[in-house]
Order: structure tokens, then sequence, then C-alpha cells
């Protein structure tokens, strides 16, 4: 059986607690470090059955560092399906980006916009 990992990218003091939850904590602050971190995780492998595979299935990352990602960076981030890059907001409240990313998401899945 593959088990995945998950992974939260920002600030300690915000992330941190996020660890009681099963998540690997990596610090980051501001969007150019939060960048390096995600080109870190996406290349972690782990083998399982002689196969290497992803380490991580979903990075989460704090909505104010992801705004700071390159349309460029994030398409090469995502060109794979793992890991899965999903914003949230941060101890500052939402922007909307991290709404916005999953709309443009949704909307290449199923050809519309179901979420608003």
């Amino acid at each position: 059986m593959n088990q995945y990992k998950m992974a939260i990218i920002g600030p300690r003091e915000t992330i941190l607690g996020f660890k009681a939850l099963g998540l690997e904590p990596v610090y980051a602050t501001d969007p150019k470090e939060a960048v390096e971190r995600l080109y870190s995780l996406k290349r972690e492998r782990t083998e399982v059955d002689g196969e290497s595979i992803n380490k991580y299935a979903i990075v989460f990352i704090m909505e104010d560092l992801a705004r700071g990602v390159t349309p460029d960076d994030y398409k090469k981030l995502s060109a794979e399906p793992l890991p899965a890059i999903i914003p949230l907001p941060s101890h500052l409240g939402t922007t909307g980006y991290g709404l916005q990313k999953l709309k443009t998401i949704v909307e290449k899945a199923v050809g519309m916009d179901i979420l608003s």
C-alpha cells in the first residue's frame, strides 16, 4: 500500500500546529523561499515495490506565499498530478487567491465554472 505524505509551507508560527495533524511543516517566510521549497518537495521521491514515486501527494501553501509563485513556476510545478498544490488562507485571513485557483482547476476539469 502506498503511503504518500502531506506537507505545508509557511511561516513557522503559522504552520507548526499542523504537525500534530500529520503534515510535515516546511518553513518559508517569503514567496521566493516558498517556490524553492515547492520545487524541493516536488523532487522528493520514495521507493514502493521497486518503483520510484512522489513522496508527497499534497502540499499546502499559505495564500500570501502562493500569490508570489509566478505563472511560469506554477505551470512547471503543476505539470504532473502529484503533488497537488493547495493554497490555504493564512493567519492574516483569505485573499481569495485559493478559491480562484480552485475555480480555475475545476473549470479545466469539467469545462465550466460550477463553484460560482
